[in-house]
């Protein structure tokens, strides 16, 4: 039996046709849900945000963002939680050109709310405000911390209160930390590579597989409505209904460690900030209002205690 880099450990046996089903059968709701997400203010500065060291929303494009990030995927269990953000300078996207570091007037304030999902109506009119963090100023009490640096960071820490567990749980993970750089690095590489060909082959059943607990995580922690699931079913379709997407291929990447340890991942090394620590797995597809689009596809990889090969997280 040949060895695969990539495994399961779903409750059922999990395909292209029965997913949905499952999906919709084992999503509990509860009496309170509460959602947790930020809002941005930030001038003069790209950046990502980490949830308990994970990656949850980056952006590398000029103008402003309205919409709140979502963190409740990143929200493992009740308890205390981090946020980190990191601040890069504002540059062009092809060439670089711009701020070499950051500036004096470098803006990055967050705002996190809470609220509650059963109550969907009204529920934007009872949020609770739970943190309002302020970047930090010099001395003189208006020009950036930062200022100067290539790169910022800081993290802020909040309690949150859910009614789920993940699982399965990043807490019976391997510390890929204590693993050979060049060993981990070949077999994240064989992962990716695994998990291209299932989408550029059209393996719909084994990719629908190997992502179900990935997609169990969110749409628990997220609450999603039978509707919700007919939307996220349709989105996973896409790499094997739409003819023209085609996957690139895997180069020009790093070996990048998140989740305190516990996850892996290749990102791309490009400096251009449409590719700069995007997932190193991407394709093009010609779209439907003219010109041709982009798609990246994040996987996060552990391995479970007891086994030695990936999970998909």
């Amino acid at each position: 039996m040949i060895k695969v880099p990539i495994t399961e450990s779903n409750p059922t046996v999990i395909t292209a046709e029965n997913a949905l089903a499952v999906k919709e059968k084992m999503i509990k709701h509860f009496p309170k849900e509460p959602l947790y997400y930020v809002y941005m203010d930030h001038e003069q500065c790209f950046f990502e945000i980490l949830v308990n060291d994970i990656p949850a929303f980056r952006y590398f494009q000029d103008g402003g963002i309205m919409s709140p990030v979502l963190l409740n995927n990143f929200i493992a269990k009740s308890g205390k939680q981090k946020i980190t953000y990191r601040l890069y300078p504002q540059t062009t996207r092809e060439n670089g050109d711009g701020f070499k570091t950051l500036t004096p007037y470098t803006r990055f304030n967050i705002s996190l709310y809470s609220r509650d999902n059963v109550d969907s109506l009204t529920s934007f009119d009872k949020q609770i405000k739970i943190l309002e963090h302020t970047n930090l100023k010099k001395e003189d009490g208006k020009t950036f911390i930062g200022a100067g640096l290539p790169y910022y960071e800081y993290t802020v820490e909040f309690n949150a209160s859910v009614p789920y567990e993940q699982s399965p749980s990043l807490e019976n993970a391997l510390d890929l930390r204590t693993m050979n750089k060049e060993l981990l690095e070949k077999k994240t590489l064989e992962a990716y590579t695994y998990f291209s060909k299932l989408i550029s082959d059209k393996n719909k059943d084994q990719y629908f597989s190997l992502v179900f607990n990935s997609d169990m995580r969110q749409l628990q922690s997220e609450y999603y409505t039978p509707e919700h699931l007919k939307v996220n079913g349709m989105d996973d379709l896409f790499y094997f209904d739409t003819p023209s997407f085609k996957l690139e291929p895997l180069e020009n990447y790093a070996t990048k460690i998140y989740g305190e340890g516990k996850l892996v991942c290749l990102e791309h090394t490009s400096t251009d900030t449409r590719l700069k620590g995007r997932s190193s797995m991407w394709g093009k597809y010609d779209a439907e209002e003219g010109g041709v689009r982009v798609r990246f596809l994040r996987i996060l990889l552990y391995i479970p205690k007891g086994k030695d090969s990936f999970e998909i997280w």
